[in-house]
């Protein structure tokens, strides 16, 4: 297994308590890649690294650990997690059944800042969508959906909602699964944006739970073809 090695410059923010920046900070860098499947994260090295005691990082493990990203192995150490996929065909379901309650709770809280701020990112993320940009369209995306998510008021499924999406994006950087039917997606943003801009509570449920549900088909068969690819060289092999 490998061993930690992290380049990214960690700088302490206060009054944020050191735990939650440190979480922060190493959930990024799984999220992105630059910690990768089966790295071990030392803790005398990242305290060298962050230039804090060793308290924070234990905590920030614990999370870590809670939230699925690494696994604490006794007597050898804490490794960022493999992910498998049952982790996909688990996270895709609850997140498109939460995400449609999301949208149902927000429609009552929406306001008109909040549409032209779904209006901005939408069209920042059409834009990105025409010049094949797929980092920035993922980024304009999250702020989208962002928005109505926050808009729920429900602190306890954001934070769930938050967790799940943060997973989401850390499968697509670890496959380097970058598909997407632009086209359709650009369509059924819009369509949702409209269905919050009418208030149509029933249409707006079945869009976003039917969006990501699409999204966990397309995922698995990458998966399949990939699958079927590493066998087709390891026969010629």
């Amino acid at each position: 297994m490998k061993t930690l090695t992290i380049e990214n410059q960690f700088s302490p923010l206060y009054p944020v308590s050191l735990v939650e920046q440190i979480t922060d900070f190493l959930t990024n860098d799984i999220i992105e890649g630059r910690l990768e499947t089966g790295q071990r994260l030392v803790e005398n090295e990242l305290q060298r690294k962050f230039g804090i005691s060793r308290a924070p990082i234990r905590e920030s493990f614990r999370i870590l650990e809670q939230n699925r990203l690494v696994m604490t192995i006794p007597r050898k150490g804490t490794y960022v997690r493999k992910i498998t996929q049952k982790d996909i065909e688990e996270n895709f379901p609850i997140r498109a059944s939460l995400e449609s309650l999301a949208g149902r709770l927000a429609i009552s809280h929406l306001n008109q800042e909040d549409i032209e701020r779904m209006e901005f990112t939408f069209s920042k993320m059409t834009e990105a969508a025409e010049n094949n940009d797929f980092k920035s369209y993922l980024k304009y995306h999250s702020d989208y959906h962002e928005i109505f998510i926050n808009a729920s008021k429900n602190e306890t499924l954001i934070g769930i909602l938050q967790n799940l999406r943060r997973q989401a994006h850390w499968f697509r950087f670890s496959y380097l699964y970058i598909q997407e039917s632009f086209e359709y997606a650009i369509r059924v943003h819009r369509d949702i944006l409209d269905c919050f801009i009418k208030k149509d509570i029933a249409r707006l449920e079945i869009l976003v739970k039917e969006h990501i549900l699409i999204a966990l088909d397309r995922f698995l068969q990458f998966l399949r073809e990939k699958e079927l690819g590493e066998e087709a060289i390891a026969r010629k092999v």
